[in-house]
């Protein structure tokens, strides 16, 4: 199988699952890529998606406001956030299980905001998978093939590159509740590419998986996408997965992107305080303004970064503090250990100036011991809140 890389993305402008919700997943796997070509070769097209201004109420609770985005052509995109942020909203309006209130959603330059879901290029794999308990695996994935009234030469060729594409070559016969957790979801994948869609939705597909299986499938996934070239876009609450999958994120929170860039951007330089903090573990240091430094409760820190306010907050990644063995000549503080946690790669140092080091296990520490640190100028982020 040939899968050209999709060059389509998605626009959104000011634009939540029951039975309901399952039955129109698989009615758009089947009826949405009406009118495209069958063949499992992809035309490139040059324009993403677009969402422009989308706004989103539930009665009283907003659960989308004036939210715009532009995802690119191929991109893996990811939008994180907590429950109830909009993150889970805005994926049901790009899929079509959801028409938003006011705003619009371009693919491939088409306005699509008022088209039924099963006229979307655009499939979705629930975090249920929705897998048909009585059907084989193949006959999941050929499902909607079949639905469309596809050759059956065609279905076989396309649904054995399709598990082949997921590696479960030789697991064709099997019921989904003789799989794992792991492979279930892979045939979920495969269901839904098999139908040549320009978006692939992923609604947190990896949290019913363990620990272990997750960070696996984290790293198949990822490849997957590398090799289709597919505009991906995950749904998802979990830091790590965003940061391992993703080539951008947008942090969403109260129905609003807060921040969005690559993992390292959006993770090194946070622009707000709830960016900081739910993004990875941050220290978060209040301060005034003095001269182009910051007078704190740690004394005079020097910073790097621009400072627009009088007062407000600077944040360090606990890994960003340095340990030393003698007072530093720079944003020096001397802190008590209160407790020492061991994280097998790393070790874990909770201070008594109420901030945390995550430093290598070269060196033991010990609970109650003192110590010096510092605050590297150029790791101090300036927040804007």
């Amino acid at each position: 199988m040939t899968i050209e890389a999709i060059k389509t993305g998605l626009s959104i402008r000011d634009i939540s699952k029951s039975s309901d919700e399952v039955n129109a997943s698989i009615d758009t796997s089947i009826e949405s890529q009406s009118g495209v070509d069958d063949n499992m070769t992809i035309e490139a097209t040059k324009t993403g998606l677009s969402i422009c201004e989308v706004s989103k109420s539930f009665g009283e609770v907003k659960a989308l406001i004036n939210t715009s985005l532009e995802i690119k052509p191929g991109e893996f995109f990811t939008l994180l956030g907590p429950s109830g942020c909009g993150k889970t909203t805005l994926m049901r309006i790009i899929a079509g299980l959801e028409l938003a209130d006011t705003g619009t959603v371009l693919l491939s330059g088409k306005d699509i905001s008022r088209l039924p879901a099963n006229k979307r290029h655009v499939n979705t794999v629930f975090q249920s998978y929705a897998l048909f308990p009585h059907l084989t695996v193949f006959e999941n994935v050929a499902f909607g093939l079949r639905s469309r009234k596809v050759h059956k030469d065609e279905i076989n060729q396309r649904v054995t590159e399709a598990l082949t594409m997921v590696d479960l070559t030789g697991m064709a016969d099997r019921l989904p509740q003789q799989m794992s957790g792991g492979q279930q979801q892979r045939v979920a994948l495969s269901r839904a590419l098999v139908n040549q869609p320009e978006v692939l939705l992923l609604d947190e597909p990896m949290s019913a998986l363990d620990a272990k299986l997750r960070t696996q499938v984290q790293v198949e996934l990822k490849r997957l996408h590398q090799r289709l070239g597919q505009t991906f876009i995950l749904v998802t609450h979990d830091q790590d997965e965003a940061l391992v999958v993703s080539d951008r994120i947008a942090v969403m929170n109260h129905g609003e992107i807060i921040q969005h860039g690559t993992p390292k951007e959006v993770y090194e330089r946070p622009t707000c305080r709830f960016v900081a903090e739910f993004l990875g573990a941050a220290n978060l240091i209040s301060g005034i303004r003095a001269g182009n430094g910051v007078e704190t409760e740690f004394g005079a820190l020097q910073v790097v970064k621009e400072i627009p306010w009088q007062k407000g907050t600077l944040a360090i990644r606990p890994e960003r503090v340095s340990i030393h063995d003698n007072q530093p000549e720079v944003n020096g503080v001397k802190a008590r250990i209160l407790d020492v946690i061991y994280l097998g790669s790393n070790v874990e140092l909770l201070l008594d100036r109420g901030f945390r080091v995550r430093t290598d296990t070269h060196r033991l520490f010990t609970q109650g011991e003192e110590i010096w640190l510092s605050f590297p100028p150029e790791r101090l982020v300036v927040l804007n809140d």
